[in-house]
């Protein structure tokens, strides 16, 4: 379910702090893959962990871009000073919720 970030930051003990990513889109132009599907299932499959929310997002802590192809043709000058992740097919995009589920040092 949804909880509250800030309530989670300042709560002492076992409740984890959800990761705020910001969201981005390649173009389309050659799409290998149902993006769109990839991405329910990331929320879907992180929900308790992560917070995808639009690239835009002052409050995004790292930037998600999923891309349709490996060219990967998205100007990333935008993200530079954040963590980026980069999925071009799907089995990146399970190496993703696989290296998300695993990272405890949150």
């Amino acid at each position: 379910g949804n909880r509250n970030l800030t309530q989670s930051l300042r709560m002492p003990g076992k409740m984890m702090r959800t990761r705020r990513i910001g969201l981005k889109y390649c173009g389309g132009c050659n799409p290998k893959y149902d993006r769109m599907q990839a991405v329910e299932s990331i929320k879907k499959r992180l929900e308790e962990k992560v917070d995808l929310v639009s690239y835009e997002d002052p409050d995004a802590e790292e930037t998600l871009v999923v891309t349709g192809c490996p060219t990967a043709c998205v100007d990333l000058k935008p993200f530079e000073g954040r963590p980026l992740w980069i999925v071009t097919n799907l089995r990146e995009v399970a190496c993703f919720i696989e290296t998300m589920n695993n990272d405890h040092h949150l």
